[in-house]
Order: C-alpha cells, then sequence, then structure tokens
C-alpha cells in the first residue's frame, strides 16, 4: 500500500546558523537533518562565500566534534580563527551583532550548505 513512499520527518524551524561574537550556533533543527551527527567536516568556499558542514567519522581527517549526546540539540563552534575567517568573508564584524543564514541540506553528501552573502543581520534583544 505504501510502496514508493518515503517516511517523512517533520522538523521544527529551519536548519539555519547564526554567527555573532560568541560562535557559530547551528539550530536543532539543523542538527536534527544532520542525524545528530558526532563528528562533521567544516568547508570554506572563500570564492563564493559559502561553508559547508557534512557528516564525518571520528577518525576521518579534519573531523570536528559536532553534536553530543550530553548537550542540548544545539551546537556552538567558539572557534576564534573561524570568527576571524567569516568576518573576513562577509566583510563585517560581529561585534554585538547577530547573523542568520539558512542552510541547504543535502542528503546524498550528508551535507549542509550556507550562502554567506544570504546572511541577515538579526535585530537587538
Amino acid at each position: 500500500m505504501l510502496e514508493g513512499f518515503e517516511q517523512y520527518n517533520l522538523i521544527n524551524g529551519i536548519a539555519s546558523i547564526s554567527i555573532s561574537e560568541n560562535g557559530v550556533g547551528f539550530s536543532k533543527a539543523c542538527v536534527l537533518k544532520m542525524n545528530k551527527c558526532r563528528y562533521a567536516k567544516l568547508f570554506i568556499d572563500k570564492i563564493n562565500k559559502r561553508i559547508a558542514i557534512q557528516a564525518a567519522e571520528t577518525e576521518d581527517d579534519g573531523a570536528i566534534p559536532f553534536f553530543n549526546d550530553k548537550k542540548s540539540t544545539s551546537v556552538r563552534w567558539n572557534n576564534k580563527e573561524l570568527l576571524k575567517t567569516l568576518a573576513q568573508l562577509m566583510d563585517c564584524d560581529f561585534d554585538k551583532k547577530v547573523y542568520r543564514i539558512d542552510g541547504d541540506y543535502y542528503a546524498d553528501e550528508q551535507a549542509m550548505i550556507f550562502d554567506l552573502k544570504k546572511a541577515a543581520l538579526q535585530p537587538s534583544r
């Protein structure tokens, strides 16, 4: 009866990242789309001003800890060198500013791509 169908799991929210002086935060929806992978690889496309993360295994070259069951469902990377690189690519500073970028998920590659040119400045709180 359900031949040809695939189960579709609803995820609340949009898979996105937020970038601020406190780091790069990955939304709950992003973590869930990435299947709560424990490790990820980070890629930067400087020419097109994009970043990508891809699910990885512990032993993969360049694997970075991503999701940890002991934490909340969100993930934050607080790497200052990464923030400096992103600020240069986006031609901005993150001092008291938060930018949000929605991502596109590619299941075949187990990857999310974020176009930094589409960053939206979030209202101050």
